[in-house]
């Protein structure tokens, strides 16, 4: 399902950045990007955070293993 409107804007410079799982303002962003699924994509992000899955990860990276895992379409810019 894919969401859109002005609170689902992304910021292209931070996509571009590494994903920080030490910081929780970095989960916030991220959440609140998927405002219909905010408790799937929380889980995902402090599992994924927990194994490694998005160590290193860029933002964009980040969104598409949300996508592949969770069937959760990729925030509109």
């Amino acid at each position: 399902m894919a969401h859109g409107g002005i609170n689902m804007a992304r910021d292209k410079a931070k996509d571009d950045l590494r994903f920080n799982c030490s910081q929780e303002h970095e989960k916030i962003y991220v959440v609140n990007l998927y405002p219909d699924d905010k408790k799937a994509v929380k889980e995902f992000l402090i599992q994924s955070c927990l194994d490694g899955t998005i160590h290193y990860s860029t933002h964009m990276e980040v969104y598409e293993l949300i996508k592949e895992k969770l069937g959760l379409s990729i925030p509109v810019k």
